[in-house]
């Protein structure tokens, strides 16, 4: 007689749904949206290079590396920073005119990159931009630079001193900081020795804030007002950028471009809808997940929704950092949950339910030796429908009052019509 394990070991794989993201499309069983009027939505293409999607509501499948993430799912952003590609429209403060230098820009456009650099003159340098931080409390400047002659970038407020850090360029190692509503700064590297600088910076709400960059030397001298050196007038001493955004949060999202007037990037919503879900979940039954973790946000970022009402609900969410994650109920209370295990990249995640209205939920993460388990009231019908990357009451994404969007990429999803035993589990989430 074949054992269990035996019998997997022949048949292969035995999900009954597999949606793979990683191959650059929509599963069928996926309905996926986002209202964007506009094609204005980014992602990082295998080539590391920045791409805006073909058509306004297109999925977008987010690469590191040259490493397939999948399907990125992100809330509604709002790029506030005007003029952001090309850096028109703002003001100049001892600096040169922001002209085409002869670099490949993050697109991969050749000769596309802006060149900035400071005029002959001594004293403070920048470009800056007024924006408004509308009801915000906390947001995230960035911007893309590269070493030119000069290593090092400097963004801050010119006009109130709140905040200000300097980037090295050559290494990307985050310098000095300055200001009280300085929080943290952090860069990402990408093709061609460009790095995403990001500063998070508190500030009150509906205060007008005038942002700057420039390109400096080691030997300038840096404070909460700027950048203060000796410029040469000469093209070639400065740095290379694009796109400069100013947003709400606490890490950069997706690049927005933005032109004259502030551009929002509405969300993405990815849901497995009526029949290509109920009559899979009303079984008893397993569910593994690859996803990454969320980049931007405050709070816990959802993986999986999965209701019948609003009262009666399965939700996979995780913390930010390395803290608490797991399966919550209805009224946001933990069913079974791990108090630390969060990668910081790649997570792998396995829950199963014993029956329809189920009495027991395990859960497991990254290949842990220990599955917890809790019950809880969910419904004695499982589930109309699935979101992905967020949570919801209505079957919409970010229609529900628990946390928010992933803000990341799910790589996989997997559904098995049987009880996965706890060592399964782990060998799945390994």
């Amino acid at each position: 007689m074949y054992t269990s394990m035996f019998r997997k070991a022949m048949l292969g794989d035995t999900a009954t749904l597999n949606l793979d993201f990683t191959a650059g499309t929509v599963p069928t069983a996926v309905t996926f949206t986002r209202a964007d009027s506009t094609a204005r939505a980014t992602f990082i293409d295998a080539s590391g290079y920045v791409q805006t999607v073909a058509s306004a509501g297109a999925a977008r499948f987010d690469y590191t590396g040259g490493v397939s993430k999948g399907l990125l799912i992100e809330a509604s952003a709002t790029n506030y920073m005007l003029g952001s590609k090309l850096i028109n429209g703002f003001s100049n403060s001892n600096m040169e005119t922001v002209t085409a230098g002869s670099e490949t820009d993050p697109e991969g456009i050749a000769s596309a990159a802006r060149q900035i650099y400071a005029s002959n003159t001594t004293g403070y340098h920048g470009f800056s931009r007024t924006t408004t931080a509308g009801t915000n409390t906390q947001i995230t400047v960035s911007v893309w630079a590269k070493a030119r002659t000069y290593t090092y970038l400097f963004l801050s407020d010119l006009a109130n001193q709140r905040s200000a850090v300097l980037f090295n360029l050559s290494t990307g190692a985050v310098g000095s900081s300055y200001g009280a509503g300085f929080v943290s700064a952090k860069t990402t590297a990408f093709a061609n020795n460009w790095y995403r600088c990001e500063m998070v910076v508190n500030i009150s709400a509906n205060t007008y804030y005038n942002w700057a960059l420039v390109g400096c030397q080691a030997s300038a001298t840096f404070n909460s007002y700027g950048a203060q050196y000796t410029g040469t007038g000469n093209a070639a001493d400065g740095i290379y950028c694009y796109g400069f955004q100013v947003e709400a949060g606490s890490t950069a999202s997706s690049y927005i471009p933005s032109d004259g007037t502030a551009l929002t990037r509405l969300a993405d919503d990815a849901v497995i809808r009526s029949t290509a879900w109920t009559g899979l979940y009303s079984k008893p039954g397993s569910i593994v997940v690859e996803y990454y973790r969320g980049e931007y946000g405050a709070g816990d970022r959802s993986v999986l929704g999965i209701d019948t009402a609003a009262t009666k609900h399965i939700h996979l969410k995780h913390a930010n950092a390395s803290a608490a994650s797991g399966i919550y109920n209805s009224a946001g209370s933990g069913v079974a949950n791990k108090a630390a295990g969060n990668a910081s990249g790649l997570n792998k995640a396995a829950f199963t339910w014993d029956v329809a209205n189920p009495s027991t939920i395990k859960y497991a993460l990254n290949g842990n030796a220990t599955v917890v388990s809790g019950t809880s009231d969910i419904g004695a019908t499982l589930g109309t429908w699935m979101t992905i990357g967020s949570a919801s009451t209505t079957g919409v994404s970010g229609s529900g009052t628990w946390e928010g969007y992933l803000n990341n990429s799910i790589k996989s999803v997997k559904y098995y019509s049987e009880l996965l035993s706890e060592a399964d589990m782990i060998a799945k989430t390994t």
